[in-house]
């Protein structure tokens, strides 16, 4: 097979290094999965296998900073609930009885759907990890799909009892056979999990969620300083409303590894329209780059949201339109001459403001020659993601 492709007469759309949106029509020369030539007009020999684009885009693939990958299997079956009862229903629930199978039939086909709907790289939260046959499943998927995945398996257990008090009755087992996994997968070329480093080693941490009392700060600090030393390219978490990056700042768990404040260098992950279905609390993303926060754009749970981002993009923009006109309204300003934010804002946030928050944008995120934008894509302290 080609290994070298030319993208003909397509319209290109993406962001330059200097973070400036252009659209311009060019030929794009892509040599061993790398773009090696942008120019008007570029002939090409016969190893090369040209695709005509004539009357069509060419944008970034999409980054997804925040998806459960493996809940493609239950795709439809959750759509109503808000957040109380998917807690319940599905992560005290369900999450624990699924099967080896079915974890690696959803991670399939959740990177299918990814792929189909634009999307080429994701920061999976894998939060199914029940037994390391399913952590191994959901690995060989994520491999077989040729996705871009960094796999961040969550350090958890399933409650073994929900009512009257939650009980985790299978969590020092759990501890032992996770932490024994993710060293088993750091070994494989410094968490490269696959050869080309496509799929890379993340860790997914909600422990102080379900732990919150500040006697065991000292065991969430040493998960994370484990974390690190792995190294995992990446730590996530979820933050749903509340002041819980504040509890994870004071408790000295931030970083620039962990998305969530400035000043540490953090991201946020910003899933619109499953925190409004969910009642999560307001979508932050152009809050955030109004406050110079790295952030980027994730569908969350495939069970309930469709596989694009696009869908992210429209429910992030409208939300923000939607907050700053009923503030005109309620404080009877003078009528605005135009939005704040527009179109390529929200462009950005699913293309190269993922990639930033993902600290890949030295390799993904825009369309340009390789090496002019390239930053160090990796380094022995990973970086941190909040779901907001």
């Amino acid at each position: 097979m080609s290994t070298s492709y030319l993208f003909k007469g397509g319209l290109i759309a993406t962001f330059d290094s200097e973070n400036k949106p252009r659209t311009f029509k060019a030929d794009i020369l892509v040599e061993n999965d790398i773009i090696a030539r942008i120019d008007q007009e570029i002939t090409a020999d016969a190893s090369v296998q040209v695709v005509d684009c004539t009357g069509r885009w060419i944008t970034p693939g999409m980054v997804d900073t925040h998806r459960h990958i493996w809940m493609a299997v239950m795709r439809g079956s959750q759509g109503d609930w808000l957040l109380t009862e998917y807690l319940i229903k599905n992560s005290w629930h369900e999450q624990g009885d699924v099967t080896v199978s079915e974890v690696r039939t959803g991670q399939l086909a959740g990177c299918l759907d990814a792929l189909n709907s634009g999307v080429t790289t994701i920061l999976d939260h894998f939060h199914a990890a029940n037994s390391p046959e399913h952590a191994d499943a959901a690995l060989e998927a994520t491999l077989q799909s040729g996705a871009r995945v960094i796999l961040s398996m969550a350090r958890q257990s399933a409650p073994t009892k929900v009512l009257p008090q939650m009980e985790f009755g299978k969590e020092a087992d759990s501890v032992k056979w996770q932490w024994e996994k993710l060293k088993e997968w750091a070994a494989r070329d410094g968490g490269k999990l696959s050869p080309d480093g496509r799929v890379l080693l993340g860790f997914a941490y909600d422990q102080d969620m379900f732990n919150p009392d500040e006697a065991l700060i000292p065991m969430h600090q040493e998960a994370l300083r484990l974390a690190r030393s792995l190294p995992a390219s990446i730590i996530t978490s979820h933050v749903v409303s509340g002041p819980r990056i504040l509890t994870w700042r004071n408790a000295g768990l931030l970083g620039p590894d962990v998305a969530a404040m400035k000043e540490h260098g953090c991201a946020i992950a910003a899933t619109p329209e499953d925190e409004l279905g969910m009642a999560h609390g307001v979508p932050v993303p152009f809050n955030a780059l109004d406050r110079g926060v790295k952030c980027g754009l994730g569908i969350d749970c495939t069970s309930i949201n469709g596989g694009d981002i696009f869908t992210q993009m429209r429910v992030a923009l409208a939300w923000d339109r939607g907050r700053r006109h009923e503030k005109i309204v309620k404080e009877k300003l003078p009528p605005p001459k135009y939005n704040i934010h527009n179109a390529a804002d929200a462009f950005r946030l699913a293309t190269i403001g993922g990639a930033e928050a993902l600290n890949l944008s030295g390799s993904i995120g825009t369309i340009e020659v390789f090496g002019i934008h390239s930053k160090v894509l990796s380094s022995t302290r990973p970086t941190q993601m909040l779901n907001l």
